[in-house]
């Protein structure tokens, strides 16, 4: 019988029984030519089978590392650039040399402060006007203008002002220092009742409708002031009329119609630039209005008007100083809102970032596969090194098998054992021993194992076996 010689090579999982392993699946090049494996990586795919999936896994990769540096780089110029002077305002006052003038800040300032044109800088005197030397009212009345004189409509009295229009609702305090402009009576209400006697007197007079207006400014009431100084531009001659103006701007502007109040302290301005007081009550009406170029232009006319006027030099150093820290603030803000704008926008690439990276870490395997993989893979290349491969000639069922495995390194000892149906017993023994290198040489494989079924020798010996066969047959 034929013997069969089988070459077997098997690994090192076939022999030995195992669970099922994970080791790892993505292997690059290193920079000096050696495949090395990656164990953590975001290509260990939950689908590996997947190629789009892969493609896109690499593409969103390399999305991420660079957005990734890019929300560092603006991270680092949002914190250089942040504007951290939460103190600006109080160090400004203590360092701007305009705000050291001031004294204080100009919010601080009264810019309502009540000014009034004395009817003495018009050269005239109050008292040939109304008689001080009359007795006392016990019962003192009101000089109330719009019973003296009708006057629906003047062309002179700016009616076409929304402050003018809406006069029944305009709001008003009580100016108490206007006191000083009331000449020889300390009782307001009988220096009222002294101007309704002397209006019954002459209905027309321009000087007694200002001071009617001068008594309803001390009381407070803006309708009652207007209605006296409507009748007051309306009968005054057009080189005193600033007195009348004047007025109407102090109640326009405390009833926070600044912008009109403007208007008509311009109007007395071309009556006469040369008083003080006019440039003064311009000034506070345009630092209310937030005009800070004009208010310091008309703080400067009033000093040259009265260089030693300490009211105007102080409000015109706190004017400079707010708008200077304005601008500051303004900047600021400025500097906040980029600072704010690229929070948004970095905020807005950050969730991107982690929209992004989420789907990364989804189409890898999970952490505990990770993790187990890993193990298994430092276990595997641990249990490797003591591995080596090696190969014998096994008896199996009479056949020869020349077996290579993967496996732990055995002495250099080989069993050679070779079964011959045709040899005797002896033979069979003794080529059944097992031979070492260090006592038998090396065997010689190009020399056939067996000797061959059939030679020249054998059909001679046939033949003649035949030849006396037939002889025998025929002597029989």
């Amino acid at each position: 019988m034929a013997t069969s010689v089988v070459l077997l090579i098997s690994s090192l999982l076939a022999i030995v029984h195992l669970k099922v392993v994970w080791t790892a699946t993505h292997w690059v090049v290193t920079e000096d030519g050696r495949i090395q494996a990656q164990a953590d990586t975001v290509f260990n795919m939950r689908r590996p089978y997947d190629l789009v999936a892969f493609m896109k896994q690499e593409e969103r990769a390399v999305m991420l590392d660079n957005l990734k540096k890019e929300l560092l780089s603006r991270k680092d110029e949002i914190d250089k650039s942040e504007d951290r002077d939460t103190d600006l305002e109080q160090r400004f006052y203590r360092s701007e040399p305009d705000c050291i003038a001031a004294g204080k800040p100009l919010p601080e300032f009264d810019l309502y402060i009540s000014t009034v044109l004395p009817l003495e800088n018009k050269g005239i005197r109050q008292e040939e006007h109304i008689d001080f030397k009359a007795v006392q009212s016990s019962k003192p009345l009101p000089p109330d203008c719009t019973q003296v004189i009708d006057l629906d409509y003047s062309i002179h009295a700016f009616e076409h002002l929304e402050g003018m229009k809406d006069r029944k609702n305009l709001s008003g305090t009580a100016e108490l220092g206007l006191k000083n402009a009331i000449p020889h009576r300390d009782n307001v209400d009988d220096y009222g009742n002294l101007i309704y006697e002397a209006m019954k007197k002459n209905k027309t007079s321009w000087v007694l409708f200002n001071m009617a207006a001068f008594y309803w400014r001390i009381k407070g009431d803006s309708y009652q002031v207007i209605e006296c100084l409507r009748r007051a531009l309306h009968f005054s001659p057009r080189m005193q009329k600033d007195v009348a103006l004047i007025s109407l701007a102090n109640v326009l502007h405390r009833a926070r119609y600044s912008n009109e109040a403007a208007i008509v302290v311009h109007a007395a301005l071309d009556v006469s630039k040369e008083l003080n007081v006019n440039h003064f009550t311009l000034g506070n009406i345009y630092a209310v209005l937030g005009e800070y170029n004009k208010s310091v232009i008309c703080f400067e006319n009033t000093l040259k008007i009265q260089p030693e006027f300490e009211a105007a030099a102080k409000r015109k150093h706190a004017v400079v100083c707010h708008a200077k820290l304005e601008c500051a603030l303004e900047a600021q803000h400025r500097s906040l809102q980029r600072t704010l704008n690229d929070l948004k926008d970095y905020q807005r690439k950050h969730d991107f970032w982690q929209q992004q990276n989420t789907k990364l870490q989804t189409e890898q395997v999970p952490a505990d596969v990770k993790l187990v993989q890993e193990q298994t893979f430092d276990q595997h290349s641990a249990w490797q090194a003591h591995l080596s491969d090696y190969c014998q000639i096994m008896d199996h069922h009479g056949h020869h098998i020349l077996e290579c495995n993967q496996g732990k390194k055995q002495s250099p000892n080989f069993d050679f054992s070779f079964t011959l149906e045709d040899q005797p017993s002896s033979q069979k023994t003794q080529e059944n021993s097992v031979w070492t290198l260090e006592d038998k040489k090396e065997p010689d494989y190009s020399v056939p194992i067996h000797r061959p079924l059939y030679s020249k020798e054998s059909k001679l010996n046939l033949a003649d076996s035949e030849t006396s066969l037939m002889a025998a047959r025929s002597c029989c």
